[in-house]
């Protein structure tokens, strides 16, 4: 009897349980750099309140980033308006990330997202969440050419845009 008593008390810690994760915050940034410096775009969704379970095999609800791409602010509007051009808004006006199967992994998390951007779909299989406190964070690596894409350039190239961007997906809670 002690023997089972103590294999519950074990399984139990082992066995993760499941909890939910009400999410109040959902910011995306873009990063990257030119041969001049580096840009930021941002696009933050405040003021609602989204479901994330923890662990759960029961409940896979996504959350479901649903980013009008004219909403991206960069700074000024001329950076608004190459980041636009860049990522064809007129032609895919809407991006969506989409971001479920939240697990557990110490004190951080892992989770599956898929980005939709410019007509493209990439997965990304448990991407590392760092837990902040208050918010869980998680970095993608983007290649222009992942999306059909070439770097834009200024005043005869003078003025390029790297290869690389940084997409950062932040959930506060």
């Amino acid at each position: 009897m002690r023997v089972l008593i103590a294999l519950i008390l074990v399984l139990s810690h082992i066995v993760p349980s499941e909890k939910e994760l009400i999410i109040k915050e959902k910011v995306i940034t873009v990063q990257g750099q030119t041969s001049l410096g580096s840009f930021k775009c941002d696009y933050l969704n405040q003021g609602f309140k989204d479901t994330l379970f923890v662990n759960s095999a029961k409940s896979q609800k996504p959350i479901v980033f649903d980013i009008p791409v004219q909403e991206f602010g960069c700074g000024n509007f001329l950076l608004n308006k190459d980041f636009r051009k860049t990522i064809k808004a007129d032609e895919y006006p809407h991006a969506k990330v989409r971001v479920n199967n939240l697990k557990l992994k110490g004190k951080d998390y892992t989770c599956d997202v898929i980005v939709n951007i410019v007509g493209k779909r990439l997965e990304y299989k448990s991407l590392d969440l760092t837990n902040g406190g208050n918010q869980l964070k998680g970095n993608i690596i983007l290649n222009f050419d992942e999306l059909d894409l070439s770097p834009p350039k200024k005043l005869g190239g003078l003025i390029k845009v790297e290869e690389q961007l940084a997409l950062e997906i932040k959930l506060g809670f």
